[in-house]
Parts: structure tokens; C-alpha cells; sequence
């Protein structure tokens, strides 16, 4: 494997779109795969350390854009939180956000999930400072995410591993819109 290391949101071009790409996290964990996806051409990485196991692709000028899905209007305005305290210990509800303790708490069997699927769930919880709706909030996670460098594949595959199938009008809702609306410019 070699190691790929991405200092900034950068888009890549695939110089052979029929094979698959599979890059690995700092923990050896899949990050992004083409596997299963059809023909890609030009794909994004988020700032961080990787292993290419597979792949031959070369640095664009540029990011590929996606355009943002549709958001309501904030049901409510609590302060961000991005400068919460993470914390991972037993939580029945997976993450739970604390306004008043200022943190967030994973339930530890998360840290088994890849990286892609913990940002989901960690930028749904950002999300809840303007939104009491969780598919809302999954909504704020997508954009999240497709602004700091990751792909509709992760975002939808992040979201789909990280809820039951009691959640399945939440991810029939963000598979839809990044159908409809999360497309490559």
C-alpha cells in the first residue's frame, strides 16, 4: 500500500474508471471505495492520512463540486457546537448531544464503524443546533460532509450502516435528495 496524505478538500481524476479504487484510513479501516459504484471518473478526499491499496488516480486543480442538498428553514438556534467535548462511553442511543455539559458522547462499538460513517454521525449532532428533526439533521450532516470533501457514495453508505431499519423513512429521505440533488458539477 502507499501512503496518501491530503492537506486540503482535493479532487482526484481516475485515469482508469472501470477498476476499482479502495483507500484505507490511518487505522486500515476502507475510507472510500469504488467497488459496486458504476464508472467513476473524479471523486474527492477529505483533509487526513491514507493507504492506497488499489488505484491509479492523479490530483486535480480543483475539488469536484457537488451542490448542496435542500434544507428547511432552522427550527431552532443553539450555539454550535463544534467545539464540544467528545466523549466515547455506553450510550443506548449510539451519540448523544449534552447543551448544557457541552459535549457529545459516542457509545464506544461506533469506533468499529469506518470513518465516513462516525462523521455522519458526528455532523448529525452539529446539526441539532438547528434542527430538533433527525432527518434534518442528517440533512445538515450531508452538506457537512460534502463540504469538507466526501463523497454521495460515503455520506449515503455512512448514514444506511449507522441506523436500523426502524430509521428507514431517514434514509429513503437522504438517499432521495442525494439522488436528486447532490450532483457533480
Amino acid at each position: 500500500m502507499t501512503g496518501l496524505i491530503v492537506n486540503k478538500k482535493t479532487g482526484f481524476k481516475n485515469n482508469t474508471p472501470k477498476d476499482p479504487i479502495i483507500i484505507r484510513d490511518f487505522r486500515g479501516k476502507i475510507f472510500y471505495s469504488t467497488e459496486g459504484l458504476r464508472c467513476v471518473h473524479k471523486f474527492n478526499m477529505p483533509e487526513g492520512k491514507y493507504f492506497v491499496e488499489q488505484g491509479d488516480f492523479n490530483v486535480m486543480s480543483d475539488p469536484v463540486y457537488y451542490e448542496s442538498i435542500p434544507v428547511p428553514y432552522p427550527e431552532r438556534n443553539f450555539e454550535k457546537p463544534f467545539d464540544y467535548t467528545l466523549i466515547f462511553q455506553p450510550n443506548i442511543n449510539k451519540c448523544t448531544i449534552n447543551w448544557d455539559r457541552k459535549t457529545i458522547t459516542f457509545d464506544p462499538s461506533l469506533l468499529e464503524m469506518d470513518l465516513p460513517a462516525l462523521y455522519f454521525v458526528l455532523y448529525h449532532e452539529y446539526g441539532h443546533h438547528l434542527y430538533n428533526t433527525e432527518k434534518y439533521a442528517d440533512s445538515y450532516a450531508c452538506n457537512m460532509m460534502l463540504k469538507k470533501g466526501y463523497n454521495p457514495s460515503q455520506i449515503g453508505k455512512g448514514q444506511i450502516n449507522t441506523l436500523s431499519t426502524r430509521q428507514n423513512h431517514r434514509k429513503d429521505y437522504l438517499v432521495e435528495n442525494i439522488i436528486n440533488h447532490a450532483k457533480q458539477k
